[in-house]
């Protein structure tokens, strides 16, 4: 078994064989199937259901279920399952997550990727920045974060706002336990929001961004915790490339 798991809300589109071609994988898969098809993409799963709804309330129910995965990991990644990344590029994303003793980041996005807030796009000069942002699309929790912030999943059938809640909830009072992986980015493949919307056509999602802001007082900070970076780790610091050249294969 592996320290880190990735549970995914997968549909009949799902691109996440490509995370599972090598078979050198540091992480176990829970995909949680929301398609039509009985059986479908459960190949290469290591956990395996059917469950409809939206990505985050039906992720809610889920860890409710199966509490026993919280023991059993110390990782967890909830990405879109329109990602395209490598086996490798997984592996390593969750070797900076371990290394740096985050308690929230997520990868950054491919400067070709669709997205919203420009923060996500990999800034090349960095592997890490630290931030009071991390987007809904892909974000990691360690155990400590996923469970101060696991009660908010079902509190936003959309998802929007919960990103902003989540660094208060698990920030550790520190500028660098939260960030965006520059080393390790992966290509997000189509427009947003296209099959939760489609699938899910009763979300009201700006009513749920504002529920949620006002619910945890973090009405202040939506527009500044898209935009503003804490610093970070740049690539060409010798300290930190030996500290990781063998762990991370840089």
């Amino acid at each position: 078994m592996q320290k880190n798991l990735v549970i995914l809300r997968a549909g009949d589109a799902s691109l996440h064989r490509v995370w599972l071609a090598q078979s050198n994988r540091e992480f176990d898969i829970f995909v949680s199937y929301y398609g039509n098809t009985a059986g479908a993409m459960q190949d290469g799963a290591d956990y395996y259901e059917v469950r409809k709804g939206p990505k985050w309330s039906c992720i809610a129910e889920l860890l409710l279920e199966r509490q026993e995965l919280l023991d059993k990991y110390s990782a967890f990644w909830f990405p879109d399952d329109d990602l395209l990344a490598t086996t490798e590029t997984l592996n390593r994303m969750f070797g900076f997550f371990h290394t740096f003793g985050l308690s929230l980041a997520q990868p950054a996005l491919t400067n070709d990727s669709y997205h919203y807030w420009p923060i996500t796009l990999q800034d090349s000069r960095y592997l890490i920045r630290f931030t009071q942002f991390v987007e809904v699309m892909a974000p990691i929790f360690d155990r400590t974060a996923l469970k101060a912030c696991a009660q908010t999943f079902g509190e936003s059938r959309s998802g929007w706002g919960l990103d902003f809640v989540w660094p208060k909830l698990c920030g550790r009072g520190r500028h660098d336990s939260i960030g965006i992986i520059d080393a390790t980015p992966v290509k997000h493949t189509r427009p947003l929001g296209g099959e939760l919307y489609k699938n899910n056509a009763e979300l009201t999602p700006h009513d749920d961004a504002e529920k949620m802001l006002k619910k945890y007082g973090v009405e202040r900070i939506r527009k500044t915790a898209t935009k503003y970076s804490f610093g970070g780790v740049k690539s060409m610091e010798n300290l930190v490339r030996n500290k990781l050249i063998f762990r991370l294969g840089l």
